[in-house]
């Protein structure tokens, strides 16, 4: 009855024996680590009963049930007769099974009998337990109920990576079912793609190490996005956009073994938890609540605040893990004192998209403890031993709809023997009378004309059972203001009353204050301290003003003000000549300052007059409109400069061994006269002839080099170059010239405007265009789906020659944008691995040229959503073609359209 590893499974003792390697290390760690947290200890009753499974086999016998894992409770279309909703089913990972389904639905209570379960497998509903399909050996399991897509970690040696199922909730006449054939491996542990087509296993930035390595916890994060963790490694890995995740196009590296991921790569490693700080690392279980992300490791539960952020833009995508230099901080260690390592598994009872949750749970393999609040570290409220003990704990499941219910999954022979596991449910019952105590670390907001969002915290001790919070609205200051207390409850199928609240009927041009208070069958706590102040009215005016000179141009920095109703800060500069005035104004969104604040900076005002004298001043702006002026910082003389400019002109095509002449124009638009102006060109090919309007230029070592002398405000002169195309040459070429300007000393003259002192142009060098017949593919995808208006995003293209034989020629490559009407969706870059490309009028424009059969070239397009629309969709479309006479044997493929939603 031993449970043999059959169609390369792994040994699913293996896990216990990596985790029981630590227990030694972790007696010594626990007493330090998690000391400057706080934590509140409740010990609300439970009720612990046998819900599937044997509970001795020696004496009841042997079930279905072998090292059963963390699951998730998922609904059919069929209606309950017990609860008049949808059917619920709890689904598991099982050491033998693979992923299966439990029956009956898991609001059916059916007692124990004879030390059995009421609950068992349903064999038949199983998916990875059987050859000929991909073998699995389930980890933490995972579900996103926006598109009904089952995430797992596998940690079989064959198949073993990062898993994705659809599940079907109209399957099996309504009880719902996983799709037997469409099962796809994302991410596998070998350093090539494993037989099921999944990405090679990546790079650990810290310690280089192929990762996953037996990866074994999986949550989907607030952003959509999927987070693993493995067993051997410290490594938290993230897909991006999991459920349409392509491993054919979207490997880092194009599917390249031993690749370092970075930001812009579909496959990240954003985060190192805390105990690789000390080796390789390890994760035994991942959960979220908001944007907090937890964890369990082989020395205490970790969780890290805006997980979700760390290795992108809103982080400057830095790494979060210090081992790393310049990297953002490590995870936070927590509870090493109460919650027992190495850890078995970690949840919360969230569930994406559709409940937020608000409890964690830890496992060590013989108890659970039950977390709440962890959302603020110096607050939390633990229970230990929840539920009592457990013999060698494999795995929790948390009811989403009901944070009373736990089902604990363990295996007293450790996967010994077939069929010696168990699940247990865990009840929490009514603690002993009493009223909760009231809410804390209440804040507040003005969210638009009239109102206000009110957001708190739990009461510290959870284990009174809130059943409705209850807000009241004072004047700023405590006074009583007129309206009306709100009353916070749950809506079905939660039961627990969310956490936040919309206050409507405030009065605009008036400053309120917040005090909530929880209420449980025994009554209603105190009201909590009063929030800060939520004002209706414009913004103060900010402080602290400082201008600092940067050439030609001006920084501008401030200190924010306390108040979150602001959105935007405007800078003014005014001319000395003309005080009252603003000459020139720069405004900020708040988003674009997240970051660098209390001390905010603009980078730079430019534009301004050299030889005049400028003071700056800083408003802010909220829904209620702007705030005064602050007071002006000190006087800045703006040093007198010229602006030199440089244009660039060269014929769009060009034949092998021609000969290609650039007309290069430099002027000075004033207002100074500039003494000498210099021209220097890197030569793209062999140097051939060169005329100037005026002064002298000559070429050395692939360099032309222009002194033109002097050149007064309004005069231009003019260069022409040319340069022997090779007789065999293909492709493009591209020229880069640059222009500066100098005084009677020889000092560089301040410019006001550097953007124009660089010139280029590209040529394609035109040869005979092969015709072809084959299929170009286009598929894309976007970095973020719902970036912040205003923030770059970054549009990843691959156009593939699916033929593997034969090269598609001529292959151009354009895309388009579309926007909300008053809004845009501006296109800041563009680069490509093959070819070129350019942006004209806000579209892309790419030749990519001979594309080999079975490559891929990959275009990257950056662009921002405008700030001029609320949430809305914008999409970028692509579209790839043959040249003129080939022939494309499915043009269906040819295009392909990105939707993002920005926010």
């Amino acid at each position: 009855m031993k449970a043999t590893p059959g169609y390369g499974k792994s040994d699913p003792r293996e896990i216990a024996a990596i985790n029981m390697v630590f227990v030694w290390v972790v007696i010594f760690v626990a007493v330090f680590v998690g000391a400057a947290n706080a934590q509140t200890v409740v010990n609300q009753p439970t009720t612990t009963t046998l819900w599937a499974g044997s509970q001795d086999i020696t004496q009841f016998g042997l079930t279905q049930f072998t090292l059963p894992t963390s699951g998730v409770i998922l609904s059919g279309t069929a209606i309950s007769a017990i609860t008049g909703q949808p059917v619920r089913h709890l689904w598991y990972g099982d050491a033998i099974n693979g992923i299966c389904r439990i029956d009956p639905e898991v609001d059916q209570v059916i007692p124990a009998t004879a030390g059995i379960g009421g609950h068992s497998v349903n064999l038949l509903t199983c998916v990875g337990g059987a050859p000929g399909k991909i073998i699995i050996t389930p980890g933490q399991l995972t579900f996103d109920a926006a598109t009904n897509t089952l995430y797992a970690g596998d940690t079989s040696r064959v198949s073993g990576g990062i898993l994705r199922l659809h599940y079907l909730p109209s399957g099996d006449g309504g009880q719902g079912s996983l799709d037997l054939v469409n099962i796809e491996s994302l991410l596998g542990t070998q350093n090539t793609r494993n037989a099921f087509g999944a990405c090679p296993a990546v790079k650990d930035p810290k310690n280089g190490t192929l990762v996953p390595i037996v990866p074994d916890s999986v949550a989907l994060g607030p952003d959509g996005n999927l987070y693993s963790g493995s067993v051997r490694d410290g490594a938290i890995i993230r897909i991006i956009s999991p459920a349409t995740f392509n491993p054919a196009t979207d490997c880092p590296g194009n599917g390249g073994s031993g690749v370092t991921p970075g930001p812009n790569d579909k496959i990240q490693i954003p985060i190192l938890s805390p105990d690789e700080a000390v080796g390789t690392g390890h994760n035994f279980g991942l959960g979220w609540i908001g944007h907090t992300l937890f964890g369990g490791d082989s020395l205490a539960p970790w969780v890290k605040f805006n997980a979700d952020q760390c290795f992108t833009s809103a982080n400057s995508n830095n790494l979060c893990g210090s081992p790393l230099s310049g990297g953002a901080p490590l995870p936070t260690e927590i509870l090493a004192s109460m919650a027992g390592a190495p850890q078995g598994a970690a949840i919360s009872d969230a569930q994406y998209p559709t409940f937020p949750g608000t409890t964690a749970y830890f496992a060590s393999f013989p108890s659970v403890t039950k977390v709440s609040n962890i959302v603020d570290a110096s607050n939390l409220t633990v229970q230990t031993n929840y539920g009592g003990t457990f013999s060698f704990i494999t795995g929790l499941t948390a009811d989403a709809t009901n944070n009373q219910l736990l089902f604990v999954s363990a295996d007293p022979d450790q996967g010994g023997v077939n069929g010696a596991g168990q699940i247990w449910l865990v009840n929490a019952q009514p603690c002993p009378p009493g009223v909760a105590l009231a809410p804390v670390n209440v804040s507040a907001t003005a969210s638009a004309s009239s109102q206000a969002t009110v957001n708190w915290a739990e009461p510290l001790t959870n284990c009174q059972t809130i059943t409705s919070y209850v807000v009241r609205t004072l004047l700023a200051g405590g006074t009583g203001s007129g309206v009306p207390d709100f009353t916070v409850t749950a809506t079905p199928p939660n039961t627990v009353p969310p956490t936040t609240a919309t206050i409507n009927g405030l009065t605009n041009g008036t400053s309120y204050q917040f005090e909530v208070e929880a209420c449980d069958l025994a009554g209603c706590s105190a009201f909590s301290s009063l929030s800060n102040v939520a004002s209706l009215t414009s913004p103060a005016a900010p402080t602290g003003v400082v201008a600092t000179l940067a050439g030609v141009s001006v920084n501008v920095s401030w200190r924010a003000l306390a108040d979150p109703s602001v959105t935007s800060y405007t800078v003014s500069a005014f001319d000395s000549v003309a005080p009252g005035v603003a000459a020139a104004t720069v405004t900020v969104p708040i988003a674009v300052l997240n970051g660098s604040c209390p001390t905010c900076g603009f980078p730079t005002m430019t534009g301004l007059l050299g030889g005049h004298t400028y003071t700056f001043t800083v408003h802010a702006t909220n829904i209620f409109g702007n705030g005064p002026e602050s007071a002006p910082s000190l006087p800045i003389t703006i040093p007198l400069s010229t602006d030199v400019s440089i244009l660039m002109s060269a014929p769009g095509t060009i034949a092998p061994g021609a000969t290609l002449t650039y007309v290069i124009t430099v002027t000075n638009n004033g207002p100074l006269n500039a003494f000498q102006v210099t021209l220097s060109d890197t030569l793209p090919a062999a140097f051939s002839a060169v005329t100037t309007t005026q002064g002298v230029c000559a070429p050395s070592g692939g360099v032309l080099s222009c002194n033109l002398g002097a050149l007064n405000a309004g005069s231009s002169a003019t260069v022409s170059l040319s340069v022997a195309i090779p007789s065999g040459g293909s492709g493009s070429i591209t020229n880069n010239a640059t222009v500066a300007a100098f005084d009677s000393t020889g000092a560089a003259i301040a410019d006001p405007n550097t953007a124009n002192n660089t010139a280029r142009a590209t040529t394609s060098i035109s040869t005979p265009c092969l015709t072809s017949t084959t299929d170009i593919q286009t598929t894309g995808s976007a970095q973020n789906g719902n970036p912040v208006h205003g923030a770059p995003d970054t549009f990843t293209w691959q156009i593939k020659n699916n033929q593997g034989s034969v090269a598609a020629n001529c292959v151009t490559f354009a895309a388009s944008t579309t926007a909300p009407v008053g809004a845009s969706l501006a296109i800041g870059s563009v680069s490509t691995t093959i070819g070129t490309c350019s942006i004209i009028n806000n579209a892309v424009s790419c030749s990519i040229g001979t594309l080999p059969g079975g490559q891929t070239a990959v275009v990257s397009v950056t662009a921002v959503p405008s700030l001029a629309a609320p949430a809305n969709s914008y999409s970028m479309s692509g579209i790839a073609q043959l040249g003129s006479g080939s022939t494309d044997t499915n043009t269906a493929n040819n295009s392909f359209t990105v939707l993002i939603g920005a926010q």
